[in-house]
């Protein structure tokens, strides 16, 4: 489970990162100041941190409450994505991915018992 836990981190890391440039840096970007509909460019900071979350929590992979903090935060986020992504329809491969990243946090959620510790130790551990 440790193992599925660092991969989601990563996957949720690649998506999010390359989420954040590509809207940063698109049309409604850095490139287009002033024009005060900038709402890609926002939500490009936005996803910037959210990927952040995933290098926050490696060190503490086996800490029950970082575990914990940071798989609540992701599932809700993808959830809450892939929610979206669907009603809008126009962006099926997001959706998809959101909603597996999704799921993923929602079965180490329920797992995490399996390889967390409950003190400190886990961030030796790691």
């Amino acid at each position: 489970m440790k193992i599925l836990l660092s991969a989601v981190l990563i996957l949720s890391f690649l998506a999010e990162a390359l989420a954040a440039v590509t809207l940063i840096t698109g049309p409604e970007g850095v490139t287009a100041p002033g024009l005060g509909n900038q709402w890609s460019m926002h939500y490009g900071f936005a996803a910037l941190a959210i990927a952040s979350i995933s290098l926050w929590t490696w060190p503490y992979r086996t800490n029950m409450p970082v575990v914990t903090f940071a798989l609540g935060v992701l599932f809700t986020f993808h959830t809450g994505l892939s929610i979206s992504l669907n009603l809008a329809g126009d962006q099926q491969a997001g959706m998809i991915v959101h909603t597996v990243l999704s799921v993923l946090c929602l079965v180490l959620i329920t797992q995490r018992s399996k390889w967390c510790v409950v003190d400190n130790e886990g961030a030796k551990n790691a």
